[in-house]
């Protein structure tokens, strides 16, 4: 859904809401009320926009947050040398936040509550990136990861911005990990062989 589209869906449910309420609103000129409705649009798209703003930051480059170069100091809870890649909301989403660090991937979920769930990177075994159209109009999609952790088999990112970008980095952060631990890249090979 393009932003115009979405606009007009908000604009239309805040007209119904306002029907709805019981509310006499018949006393405001109706280009008033449309003036008004599209002020709270208006006012709503700021907010969301101010969001991605400040949690949707691009990718950082390699050789900024990699090998000696200074980096983001380790994140909350974080190891020594573990380093922000990373950090990101799902689209036009409150209370979810992604965070991707040289040692694991992190979801946090919550406003009152807190829930974080993390995988370490060395476990992850495999990526995949998913974008239906409309999504790729507005550059969101799902980015799954695939692991060895038996809790979380599956870890999903929904609606993260520039998911190609956000795949490539969590790939090379998982290769350069298992890398610094000295473990070696090697695909599972099933009993299948023959």
């Amino acid at each position: 859904m393009q932003r115009e589209e979405f606009r007009k869906v908000v604009e239309d449910q805040v007209n119904r809401s306002l029907a709805e309420s019981g509310v006499l609103i018949t006393a405001i000129p109706a280009d008033q009320l449309r003036a008004l409705v599209q002020a709270m649009a208006d006012g709503l798209f700021a907010v969301f926009d101010a969001l991605e703003e400040e949690d949707m930051a691009p990718p950082m480059n390699r050789k900024t947050a990699g090998e000696g170069a200074p980096g983001p100091a380790a994140p909350s809870g974080g190891h020594a040398g573990e380093v922000d890649l990373w950090h990101g909301r799902p689209y036009l989403t409150i209370g979810t936040r992604y965070e991707l660090t040289s040692q694991r991937l992190r979801i946090h979920r919550g406003i009152l509550g807190k829930r974080i769930d993390e995988i370490e990177l060395i476990r992850v075994k495999d990526t995949r990136m998913k974008q239906h159209m409309g999504e790729r109009m507005l550059n969101v999609g799902d980015v799954s990861v695939i692991s060895a952790d038996a809790t979380t088999p599956e870890f999903v990112l929904h609606n993260v911005r520039n998911p190609v970008e956000v795949r490539e980095l969590i790939r090379k952060a998982v290769i350069d990990e298992k890398a610094r631990r000295g473990l070696r890249y090697r695909e599972d090979i099933g009993e299948e062989q023959g």
